[in-house]
């Protein structure tokens, strides 16, 4: 069974890290999507069946955490994993 993954993030440099860390599993039954922005994820989310959802909480737009709703809406079984460079408490509770 193959999972789909969906990497978002503005910076070009954490999309990297993350897809290589993710690559170095070399486990084939992984696909992974990549998406600048919360717009552009919720195309790729309407392209490929998503299982997991990686996404910086700020985003250009629309956040990581509307983001997060419409895709659930969508796919309520995904899940979420959230990431940030932010270490407001506010933060970690909305997600």
């Amino acid at each position: 069974m193959n999972h789909n993954i969906l990497l978002v993030d503005d910076q070009r440099d954490i999309l990297r890290l993350l897809r290589s860390s993710l690559e170095s599993l070399k486990n084939k039954e992984i696909n992974i999507f990549e998406a600048p922005s919360g717009e552009e994820a919720l195309l790729e989310s309407t392209r490929h069946e998503i299982n997991l959802l990686i996404t910086d909480y700020k985003l250009p737009g629309m956040s990581g955490v509307e983001l997060m709703r419409k895709v659930r809406a969508r796919h309520p079984e995904i899940k979420i994993v959230f990431i940030t460079g932010m270490t407001d408490k506010k933060c970690a509770m909305k997600c």
